[in-house]
């Protein structure tokens, strides 16, 4: 980011004594001098050459003031120039009317969002631009078209959308999208406006004036115990295929999950530390937001260590050797839940799919093996708001953790027959 400072050098100075004040642009390591109106005499400056006059110090701020002001129109896009950019910038005499491209930010925003890890909630942030994009028919929207108007009218074309198969009509889309709309445009009103000093280059509040639908309640996905037991005796595909059978990986990562307390896809790929009878890992979804990095560390119980042992990475370079097969963790999570699909109209289990195993744990603990609730929160990885301030003072212990898993295992006393294959060739 651009920095400014007056400054008044020595070599500079006039036949009449006087120096004129200098602004110093510094961008990148690089430096640029601009000349002031102001010209100051020996007086006006300390032995080290630095304003003491208050009178310049009060002109040189508020000249530096307009010049962040101007860097401030340009947003994120300032950290890419050159320092002969940004004297272009803040020395132009044009007087340009802020505006921003909506559509250039949100997918700027989904894109840092994938950087930081949350690759779910960067997908979501890229689903619900392309959705407004489909309705206004056009690739760029200014921020000063997100109205009311459009945003009801949004809302009522998502609802009048045609069930997609295989979904739900878009009920969730309705309150989901603009709610993503909503969070986006706060951002950039945070980053473009600054109401301690007057500037408020994104007037309006539209989303104040609009009633986004409630989110539905979520559809309940956890398993009964007689068709977990069901899906753990469902028998192995035998049919030999080219890289890895969707449906046998399916059934052993669904497992997997299940066994470590509703682990998800992601960081069944990526988790790297599994030693001293441990499995631990930082949760993706979370860890950029919490200060513990959403840390859990899980017991590796007897029935985990047949499948921990069939897709172990020979490397060492992480627990599993899922990024060995799959080339993404969105490859991955598509093999697993085309594959539960599969076994799901074999068992007669509606549209099961891979997020029911952390469902099915949760609620076999909760009302099946007594766990109580905020055992039940702290082993799928959730922070309590209720418990915050109390949890500052406990130090984390993982044995309650540990005791709940072992009593939702010890209801399920069908054995997991693991079974090795053997594949007509490699996935790549």
């Amino acid at each position: 980011m651009a920095t400014f400072k007056a400054e008044v050098y020595a070599h500079q100075k006039k036949a009449d004594g006087t120096y004129n004040i200098k602004i110093r642009v510094t961008q990148n390591m690089r430096k640029k001098y601009l000349s002031t109106p102001w010209y100051v005499t020996r007086g006006d400056l300390t032995r080290s050459l630095k304003l003491k006059n208050q009178k310049y110090i009060d002109l040189t701020d508020d000249l530096i003031k307009k010049y962040r002001s101007r860097c401030d129109r340009v947003g994120e896009a300032i950290k890419t120039m050159t320092v002969e950019q940004v004297v272009e910038i803040i020395t132009s005499d044009s007087q340009e009317v802020f505006d921003l491209d909506i559509v250039a930010y949100g997918r700027a925003y989904a894109t840092q969002l994938e950087k930081e890890g949350r690759i779910g909630t960067a997908r979501t942030y890229n689903v619900a631009i392309n959705s407004l994009v489909r309705y206004v028919e056009r690739e760029k929207i200014s921020v000063k078209e997100i109205t009311v108007k459009l945003i009801n009218d949004w809302i009522r074309w998502l609802q009048e959308l045609p069930a997609r198969k295989n979904r739900e009509r878009g009920e969730r889309a309705q309150s989901l999208y603009p709610s993503v709309l909503r969070a986006i445009h706060n951002k950039a009103k945070a980053e473009f406006n600054d109401e301690d000093a007057g500037i408020i280059r994104i007037p309006l509040s539209p989303f104040k004036k609009v009633s986004i639908p409630k989110v539905p309640i979520t559809r309940k996905r956890a398993l009964t115990i007689d068709q977990l037991q069901k899906l753990i005796a469902h028998p192995y595909t035998m049919i030999m295929q080219p890289g890895t059978n969707r449906h046998n990986l399916a059934k052993d990562v669904f497992m997997l999950s299940f066994l470590f307390l509703g682990m998800n896809e992601a960081d069944l790929y990526t988790c790297t530390d599994c030693k001293g009878g441990r499995l631990t890992y930082q949760r993706r979804k979370t860890r950029t937001r919490r200060s513990d990095k959403a840390e859990i560390s899980i017991k590796v119980e007897p029935e985990a260590k047949a499948l921990l042992e069939k897709y172990k990475d020979p490397t060492g370079e992480r627990v599993f050797n899922f990024h060995k097969l799959y080339s993404s963790i969105d490859t991955f999570t598509a093999a697993i839940n085309k594959g539960l699909k599969v076994i799901g109209k074999s068992l007669g289990i509606e549209d099961l799919e891979f997020y029911a195993a952390r469902h099915t744990w949760a609620t076999i603990a909760l009302n099946d093996a007594g766990v109580d609730k905020y055992t039940v929160h702290a082993a799928l990885n959730h922070v309590d708001d209720s418990m915050k301030v109390t949890d500052i003072y406990l130090r984390k212990s993982w044995d309650p953790i540990d005791r709940a898993n072992r009593a939702v295992l010890d209801l399920i006393p069908t054995s997991y027959d693991v079974k090795e294959e053997r594949y007509l060739s490699k996935q790549k």
